[in-house]
């Protein structure tokens, strides 16, 4: 009997010492992965993603104010709109042109609202000349 409970015994520290080995190994290599984590440099963001989303932002906020009338201040967000767009053609060759010819064939009717036909024209031949 005393040697099938040492067995016991032993067999039941052997498996509580198992347990704790395990837990100490985990909990050890989670601390480490936090500092790693802790010590990495930030992500950077690629600076065209922030100048796309603020062209789509002036772009939608352009055709708002038309919607509500205020033509003085959709005509401003057409041509930071099309700015914007500009920047991001020029960062990224090949890309974006449908945007900006669509940014500008916008701005262009918002200037011709406005009375400025010549500015429009200037900015209709930009946009025809987007391949």
């Amino acid at each position: 009997m005393n040697d099938l409970l040492h067995k016991l015994v032993s067999t039941v520290i052997t498996g509580a010492l198992i347990a704790l080995v395990g837990y100490l190994s985990v909990t050890v290599r989670r601390r480490r992965v936090a500092r790693e984590e802790a010590a990495a440099p930030a992500p950077v963001e690629d600076p065209t993603q922030t100048l796309l989303r603020q062209a789509q932002q002036l772009d939608v906020s352009r055709d708002e104010l038309a919607i509500q009338g205020r033509q003085a201040e959709a005509l401003t967000r057409a041509g930071e709109a099309a700015d914007a767009w500009r920047a991001l053609t020029r960062a990224r060759p090949g890309r974006f042109q449908a945007e900006r010819r669509a940014a500008l064939d916008r701005l262009s009717e918002l200037l011709d609202a406005e009375g400025q036909e010549q500015q429009a024209a200037q900015i209709r031949q930009e946009a025809s000349g987007l391949s």
